[in-house]
């Protein structure tokens, strides 16, 4: 069998998910490496799969505060541009060190990667050079910039609607223009050219191919969709065997509404962004109220009688007793939260999850309160609004529906297949037409 190499962006949302790939694919008789940043080593030896560490300034915390000294009143997209400065720009040379010395150690069929890990575009940018495929994961949002799309905002078929794009789009670019000025920089350092594309779009267009981890319903429709993106669904954890129901368990008895409330993995320091508000706006309500905090501290909450706190509780065992999700918009949460036909209410801001959110209000499953910091009558408002109105429930089943037409994991390994057999058959046609010696 082949061997693949996995290289993850260091933190949950893209290690979880990739993780699972490559478990699914080392059973299926693969060798498989897996690289990411050294927080992730247990997780992934537990998997059964090689692990190599993400070298220098790529071994980064996840957890740490992506804020620089002095300056906590940015805003988010000061924020953003920052933290993809440290987590990116000035981990690339390293990535790319990294990914070069397990390239020089050991032969690779194949090279699966996060959609924001970029330790491969010196690989793909350097011309000449024999290289691996290389498969882009999305599991964020599809970001890439349209004619009838911007990564914000759905299609436009209006008079002007595509010169409104087209601006929307512009704005995008300049908005983010220190990630591409600083990620160029970088790329020079590597000795490689730079990019010619938005470095957005170029996530997209570098790799031989994009896997999409959604449906394609959730997704805005593009007319100019590259023919090497293909949605797969997204990859799903499986129902733990060793399940311990909690002692509240039995009150999921259907007699009332049950609200998860979640502030993810990685936007979870503070839990008075979302989870005690959400409390706070429920709390003399007829409904139960589940606060899964994703971390193991949460004494400071403030816990109604009518809500149960727990720091983890499997979703795959929960979601099908839940009636609506208040998140802070994490794509993988979401998606495994359509899977089960369930509406959402999101309030986030950071990394991609305004993008994700924007979605969920296009597709009409959920409400997206734009902030991600909402009020009480905020919460209260949206959350009722949701339960009240039957079409929430009807469009999460229609996306609901289109998710369960994948098999992700096995439609990942098809096309993996796919590209293995193009890259041999290139390889044996190069082999034909050597000069004879």
């Amino acid at each position: 069998m082949s061997h693949i190499l996995i290289c993850a962006h260091s933190n949950p949302g893209h290690v979880t998910p990739t993780l699972a790939v490559g478990a699914y694919l080392a059973k299926q008789g693969h060798k498989v490496t897996f690289h990411a940043g050294e927080l992730f080593r247990q997780k992934v030896e537990k998997a059964g799969l090689l692990f190599v560490p993400t070298i220098g300034k790529a071994d980064f915390d996840y957890q740490s505060s992506f804020i620089p000294e002095g300056q906590e009143n940015l805003t988010t997209l000061e924020l953003t541009n920052y933290a993809l400065k440290k987590t990116i720009i000035e981990a690339l040379p390293d990535l790319d060190r990294g990914l070069q010395q397990i390239l020089e150690e050991s032969s690779v069929d194949v090279i699966l990667t996060s959609s924001m890990y970029f330790g491969t575009f010196p690989l793909l940018l350097r011309s000449g050079e024999k290289r691996p495929p290389v498969i882009c994961c999305g599991v964020n949002p599809l970001m890439l910039g349209s004619v009838d799309c911007a990564p914000l905002s759905p299609p436009d078929n209006t008079p002007g609607g595509r010169e409104r794009i087209r601006e929307i789009n512009l704005q995008t670019q300049k908005a983010f223009w220190p990630m591409q000025e600083g990620l160029n920089d970088s790329l020079s350092d590597c000795g490689v050219p730079t990019l010619s594309d938005f470095w957005i779009d170029a996530i997209y267009k570098l790799p031989d191919m994009v896997l999409q981890f959604s449906g394609e319903a959730f997704e805005f429709p593009r007319s100019d969709m590259p023919s090497h993106l293909h949605f797969v669904g997204p990859v799903l954890p499986e129902a733990s065997g060793d399940f311990k129901k909690p002692s509240w368990w039995s009150e999921l008895d259907g007699s009332k509404p049950v609200i998860l409330v979640t502030q993810g993995t990685l936007a979870n320091r503070n839990l008075n962004d979302l989870i005690q508000p959400t409390l706070n706006a429920l709390a003399n309500d007829d409904v139960l109220v589940i606060a899964a905090t994703g971390r193991p501290d949460h004494d400071d909450l403030v816990v109604p009688a009518n809500a149960r706190v727990e720091s983890f509780v499997p979703f795959t065992h929960l979601l099908p007793k839940v009636d609506l999700m208040v998140t802070n918009g994490g794509f993988g949460a979401v998606q495994q939260c359509l899977s089960f036909g369930i509406p959402i209410v999101i309030s986030g801001e950071t990394e991609d999850k305004a993008f994700t959110a924007a979605r969920l209000q296009w597709s009409g499953a959920g409400v997206n309160l734009k902030t991600g910091f909402p009020t009480v009558d905020q919460l209260h408002t949206a959350v009722h609004a949701v339960l009240a109105n039957k079409g929430y429930r009807q469009q999460a089943r229609r996306l609901q529906k289109d998710i369960a037409q994948h098999h992700a994991l096995k439609e990942i390994s098809r096309h993996i297949d796919a590209v293995l057999a193009r890259a041999s058959e290139t390889a044996d046609a190069a082999e034909v037409l050597q000069p004879a010696s």
